[in-house]
């Protein structure tokens, strides 16, 4: 529910939006944090304010040794079904991973920050594929060096992420670690992919809202009421993937990124490592953690299929009337989808003339089904539609 502000607290609130610089926002925001109410209902307030000091301070200390802001990639475009990127520090075996998962041709060193620049793969599943990209390893000791802005600029457009530890060395710090340097710069982990920016403007006479995914958890109505009790009432809201209302809120205070994380804990192949693999797992039981070593890598297909449900998408593969075997290339869709969900990325005119739909699969009684436009699709359905 929106929090019940003091006028106070709103007039300091404003005055830190209107902040060009982060010592002032941080300033700002300690003066807004001494005026809420502190109660059990603000306690996600106090902690949003208490992260963007600390995200604020950190810019501080990034900007330091910069005369100017630098654009950091490269940008690498989006394939297949999804675009997984692969972020650990250096010898954490990226690259192992990289090339067991996908063959491609990466150079594997046991020195350290042999990969450079950004790498890519595609691992084969069926009917279609999955991009993995390797980045530069991420710097503990310097969060501001290029490699780590290479690596988290690649996390950001990314629409999943595995962090790959070794699981010799201290694997469990090292996911605490790169987990608190992913809050910091603005990503959150777990659940669906999802953006949201808020920009205020005084261009504009109201909140104003461009949904190009969902909000699980609230309506359009319940984001205006959310900013209005803040009280910002000209705003650009952008909203894409799938977001909560935590997720809105916490892009008050500037924009937050969800991803879906998963993580590889590397050398499983010696006792130290497996014994590493169990320590993570006890420690992150949200996340799902998957051993790995180059002589026993994880079966692809098996892999796929469960990265696809933690991305929230399914294949369904079309058989055009008349034709006996389905196309092996499937339709990429949000877990959920129905049937005029896919008739529409088939053709925009089936909407209006679908009729009905056959589907195969061995999760029903019988196969084919005849269906209706409102039935629910699964991952590796076969769909025929009469229009």
């Amino acid at each position: 529910m929106p929090t019940n502000l003091p006028p106070q607290a709103r007039v300091k609130f404003e005055e830190y939006t209107q902040a060009k610089t982060p010592e002032e926002k941080i300033k700002k925001l300690r003066e807004f944090y001494s005026l809420i109410p502190k109660h059990k209902g603000t306690e996600k307030l106090e902690k949003f304010i208490r992260r963007r000091i600390a995200e604020l301070k950190k810019e501080i200390e990034r900007k330091k040794p910069e005369k100017r802001a630098k654009r950091v990639g490269p940008f690498i475009k989006k394939k297949g079904a999804a675009q997984i990127v692969l972020l650990g520090y250096t010898n954490s075996g990226r690259s192992s991973v990289l090339k067991s998962l996908t063959n491609a041709r990466v150079k594997i060193s046991p020195n350290p920050f042999t990969t450079s620049d950004p790498f890519e793969g595609a691992m084969r599943i069926r009917g279609t594929f999955i991009q993995f990209i390797e980045t530069p390893p991420l710097l503990p000791e310097d969060p501001a060096a290029k490699p780590t802005k290479i690596a988290l600029a690649l996390a950001r457009n990314a629409d999943a992420l595995a962090i790959i530890v070794d699981g010799t060395d201290n694997p469990v710090e090292s996911v605490s670690n790169i987990l608190s340097l992913l809050e910091a710069n603005g990503i959150t982990i777990g659940g669906k992919s999802g953006r949201v920016t808020i920009r205020k403007s005084r261009g504009i006479s109201s909140i104003i809202i461009s949904m190009k995914g969902r909000v699980v958890d609230g309506t359009e109505a319940d984001i205006r009421m959310l900013l209005e009790s803040y009280g910002i009432k000209q705003a650009m809201v952008d909203i894409e993937g799938t977001v909560s209302m935590e997720d809105v809120e916490e892009a008050i205070f500037g924009e937050k990124i969800r991803k879906p994380t998963f993580i590889f804990v590397t050398r499983t192949d010696v006792k130290e490592g497996r014994e590493g693999f169990m320590r993570v797992r006890e420690a992150f039981p949200e996340l799902k953690v998957y051993p790995f070593s180059p002589s026993n890598p994880p079966e692809t297909e098996e892999l796929g299929s469960e990265l696809l449900e933690l991305l929230g998408i399914i294949r369904v593969f079309t058989k055009p009337f008349g034709r006996k075997e389905p196309d092996e290339k499937a339709l990429i869709l949000e877990r959920g989808s129905t049937v005029l969900d896919a008739a529409a990325r088939i053709h925009k005119s089936f909407v209006k003339t679908f009729k009905y739909a056959k589907i195969w699969s061995e999760r029903l009684p019988y196969s084919p089904m005849r269906v209706g436009k409102d039935f629910i699709l699964e991952d590796g359905d076969v769909i025929e539609i009469k229009a």
